[in-house]
């Protein structure tokens, strides 16, 4: 069995010589505020080189995965492969995302040509032919000679299948229609992939089962997953996805090529407790230091944990030890060995000794009554 990532099959035809170029109108067809990245070209070319070559290909259905960091421009990568698979006949295409706050600001790029985020150029076109982009609830009368575009959730798209409704997608769409399917940040369908069913009942049920389902519902129908997080530790993902991953551009890729602002990454084998500590003291620290500037910038702090409930327990345990916060517990942070830690401490330190100061101005920040 090949044990190599799609991406890296790739990488051999790329060596070689033979990529795919990248077509023309794909980005005359973008913003004008849009210059394509290499790494982006790349990414066209990787997934057309693949999408045209039939020994790779192997006569599957057409489904990648653009696994690609935060910020990278994963939406400029689904505008112009719009318009690339509208040169190869398509004309519906489904976007779902896990969130309505997402789904809303994709519709917002892809739509209002007043946007400062809009994708396309104003005047779309393919050959001199002009391309009309519409929203559409279904694809039951779409445009035949534009690019339809319809948008939603995840779970709704699962009950529009399960419970139909007056205008609301059905699995004819998908049967009688070829259709790109598009997901953003794919890892929120992968519930069937990670955990396998016990009861064909469950399996059914899952959101998976539903984006698999309009997938399979006809042979000409393609699925675009994006995402910056696919927990390829899991070996069911892993397997799922290693005939699927196009292009590989992880945050390491993002910031070594310097398109992204840089960041420091403080590791350290202290608890929960001490590392929330450690947080709320460089934020304090960069409160200070914009203050000293006459600058009124309050920094954030974002405590995440694996899983909810772990969430909440902490929540209610942050307030009562903030409360009974002592200068010695600061002290203590000391011995973490981290140089803006120590920079931070001394600033603290020459303000006040005993650090009681920071100890009270950490109660006041960080109050439940903030929140």
């Amino acid at each position: 069995m090949n044990d190599r990532y799609l991406y890296e099959e790739v990488e051999v035809i790329e060596k070689a010589g033979y990529l795919g170029e990248l077509p023309e109108y794909i980005p005359a067809n973008l913003s004008e505020s849009i210059e394509l990245r290499d790494y982006q070209e790349l990414a066209f070319r990787y997934f057309i080189s693949y999408a045209e070559n039939d020994n790779l290909r192997k006569n599957k259905q057409l489904h990648t995965l653009f696994h690609m960091a935060t910020g990278s421009g994963k939406t400029v990568i689904m505008a112009g492969l719009i318009f690339y698979l509208y040169a190869q006949g398509y004309r519906n295409f489904l976007f779902f995302v896990n969130q309505t706050n997402i789904l809303e600001k994709t519709k917002e790029n892809f739509l209002n040509s007043a946007s400062g985020k809009y994708l396309f150029t104003e005047s779309p076109s393919l050959y001199g032919d002009h391309i009309s982009i519409n929203e559409v609830e279904n694809f039951a009368h779409s445009n035949l000679e534009g690019i339809n575009l319809c948008f939603t959730t995840t779970q709704q798209l699962h009950l529009d299948l399960n419970f139909s409704k007056e205008n609301s997608l059905t699995i004819e769409d998908f049967e009688d229609n070829k259709v790109v399917l598009i997901s953003d940040e794919s890892h929120h369908i992968n519930t069937r992939t990670k955990k396998l069913s016990k009861t064909e009942e469950a399996e059914e049920n899952s959101w998976e089962y539903s984006v698999e389902r309009i997938f399979r519902a006809n042979r000409d129908n393609v699925l675009l997953e994006f995402t910056a997080t696919a927990d390829l530790k899991d070996p069911n993902v892993r397997r799922k996805y290693l005939d699927k991953i196009i292009f590989d551009y992880p945050l390491a890729k993002f910031r070594a090529s310097g398109y992204t602002k840089d960041f420091q990454n403080l590791q350290s084998d202290t608890d929960l407790w001490q590392r929330t500590l450690i947080a709320l003291v460089l934020s304090e620290y960069r409160l200070n230091l914009f203050a000293d500037c006459g600058q009124n910038v309050k920094p954030v702090i974002l405590l995440k944990s694996q899983r909810i409930d772990d969430s909440k327990a902490f929540y209610d345990a942050f307030f009562p030890k903030l409360e009974t916060l002592r200068a010695e517990e600061i002290e203590a942070l000391q011995n973490v060995g981290d140089e803006l830690l120590q920079t931070a401490l001394d600033y603290f330190r020459e303000k006040d000794k005993s650090l009681q100061s920071l100890v009270t101005s950490l109660r006041q920040s960080f109050a439940e009554e903030n929140g």
